[in-house]
């Protein structure tokens, strides 16, 4: 039992080893380089940042343990132990599946376990007393025991909530965009085409897009009358939009370009990064470029930079991806706190529903300003600003913030499902409201439903392929009706006692109904958090429902408590057996 309570301290000693290296080597690192006025931050150089916190770790780890005299092959396997983690979830942020604070959940989660499995692969050598030579070893010796105590308990509180969180997030984050079951090609008609209209495609990949990002232009273009509208893919296949909707591109590129050539307008939603799939968009893009006009929605940005169409040029996109950005394409122009850039043959904007004021100016450009007034009107889109972009405040992520969504991420997403009732003449951003708020805050899964599970036709004819009849409304937490030309049959519903929401029913921007919708069923934290990640003012919208995710923040609270109540039951068990043997 001696052997084990000095297998244990090691442990402490080593982790407190971890901690100061990350704390002093990394702090003096972000000294430096803001001392040579370079922006160090996880926003800005994510990746970066990831694998230095390993190797930071990683020397303080090493010399402590030659200072307690241990060999240099538990050195270099405890170093890796470091390492490791760093390494292998470095690509994960390079391809956005996991975010800043994610990824350094799941990096430090790992960390304790991989040291915990070296020990015990060389448990004789961490079972031995190892004293360390000179002042400095003696000095940590006498304070190390009441440091190591409350590092103890701080760890024993930590690790549970912190693997549930790593468990949570990632699964979430792999739900976003993952494809239905059966990906078979559906064949419906594609839309006529009048030659005397202008022609605008919405580029969707075929592993992807953002929901509002592609719906929402979809619709305001679409309530002017006077444009041909078509979403276009590589191939003509379903294609999942953020949330688990699943829509038919009207056109394929090749059909695209036997029927029109170049279009007047080519919009580019964001999508989730894939190396097959962007190298098709940015073809695509660079073939049309010069041709007509470019609107880049959102985070669409990042693969105009990819295909160089922004090059010494000025651009925007969303607030929360624009450091990423500023790292990754730093021939680029960026500028913040504006809804869009008119920069001629270019316009981006900022995120989300800023592609609202984006698509209005395209339609200006197109049609002109009464063209683009009424369209504002019809959609009900109380902030048009006619020929100039509306004032946008320069956000940054906040504490609220970050523990809002560390709290929707881990420990709520992937036990709430949102059921989203499909019908024929369903409105396009009604249908883009119910699903991108809990999408983009990962607050809970969405699950589009129809009456027969037959395809649907929306407003203004595009196809959508629902993963589910209305039998499976019993089995969500609540179901979300947008508006649409048909009732739908709800007595699965009324069986199974599920809430029902009637977007429909309340008057204004369809987000507005959405978001108070939202907030009832989560808290008011979390829907201003998803209008702020919208780019939508919430100020007016008298939002009501409980003022804090209190159940998300009740389990990690409990997942701590457990995990040092084992500690504590562990080190009591340890102590009468230790009594027993003397």
């Amino acid at each position: 039992m001696r052997g084990w309570r000095r297998f244990a301290f090691h442990y402490l000693e080593m982790t407190v080893a971890m901690l100061v290296g990350m704390a002093v080597l990394g702090g003096a690192l972000r000294l430096a380089l803001a001392a040579a006025g370079v922006p160090y931050s996880m926003d800005r150089y994510p990746v970066l940042v990831t694998l230095e916190m390993g190797v930071t770790m990683a020397v303080a780890m090493a010399v402590w343990m030659r200072v307690r005299r241990h060999g240099w092959p538990p050195t270099v396997e405890m170093s890796l132990a470091m390492l490791v983690p760093a390494v292998a979830v470095a690509p994960l942020v390079a391809w956005n599946v996991l975010d800043g604070m994610s990824s350094m959940v799941v990096e430090h989660t790992t960390m304790f376990v991989l040291m915990l499995v070296v020990m015990l692969r060389r448990r004789d050598e961490y079972l031995a007393h190892h004293h360390g030579s000179g002042r400095l070893a003696k000095a940590v010796r006498r304070v190390l025991p009441a440091f190591g105590r409350g590092l103890f308990v701080l760890l024993s509180i930590a690790i549970l909530p912190s693997a549930a969180f790593a468990i949570g997030s990632v699964s979430y984050e792999h739900s976003r965009y993952a494809p239905a079951a059966s990906s078979a090609v559906v064949n419906v008609a594609a839309p006529v085409y009048d030659p005397s209209k202008p022609t605008v495609a919405i580029v969707v990949g075929n592993d992807g897009a953002n929901v509002a990002d592609t719906l929402v232009p979809y619709a305001v273009l679409s309530a002017t009358g006077k444009v041909n509208v078509y979403t276009v893919a590589a191939e003509r296949r379903p294609v999942t939009l953020l949330g688990g909707l699943d829509l038919v591109p009207d056109l394929s590129f090749d059909q695209l370009r036997q029927r029109v050539g170049a279009p007047s307008v080519t919009i580019v939603p964001d999508m989730p990064p894939s190396d097959t799939a962007d190298a098709k968009v940015a073809a695509w893009l660079r073939s049309v470029s010069g041709h007509g006009l470019v609107l880049g929605v959102c985070t669409g940005a990042r693969l105009l930079a990819k295909a160089g169409l922004l090059d010494g040029r000025p651009a925007t996109s969303h607030w929360y991806r624009l450091s990423e950005l500023q790292h990754k394409f730093p021939a680029v122009n960026w500028q913040r706190g504006v809804r869009y850039l008119d920069d001629g043959d270019l316009i981006t904007t900022g995120g989300l529903l800023s592609s609202v004021d984006g698509t209005l100016r395209v339609i200006e450009r197109l049609l002109g300003t009464d063209a683009a007034s009424k369209a504002a009107t019809t959609v009900a889109w109380r902030y048009y600003s006619p020929g100039k972009p509306a004032a946008l405040p320069v956000e940054r992520l906040t504490a609220s913030d970050a523990i809002t969504h560390i709290l929707n991420s881990g420990f709520r997403a992937n036990d709430t499902t949102v059921g989203v009732v499909l019908s024929d003449g369903v409105d396009e951003l009604d249908l883009a409201a119910a699903f991108d708020p809990y999408g983009e805050i990962k607050a809970a899964r969405t699950l589009a439903i129809s009456a027969d599970g037959g395809t649907v036709r929306s407003r203004h004819g595009l196809t959508f392929v629902p993963r589910a009849g209305m039998d499976a409304a019993g089995r969500v937490d609540h179901l979300l009706i947008p508006r649409s030309d048909k009732d739908s049959d709800l007595s699965a519903a009324r069986r199974a006692h599920v809430p029902v929401a009637y977007l429909a029913h309340q008057s204004g921007f369809a987000f507005d109904a959405a978001l108070r919708e939202l907030a009832l069923t989560t808290d008011t934290t979390t829907a201003h958090w998803a209008a702020k990640i919208l780019e939508y003012p919430s100020a007016d919208l008298d939002l009501a429902g409980p003022g804090w995710p209190w159940l998300p923040t009740v389990r990690p609270a409990l997942l701590g408590l457990t995990g040092l109540a084992i500690a504590l039951l562990a080190v009591f068990l340890w102590r009468r057996g230790h009594k027993s043997t003397v």
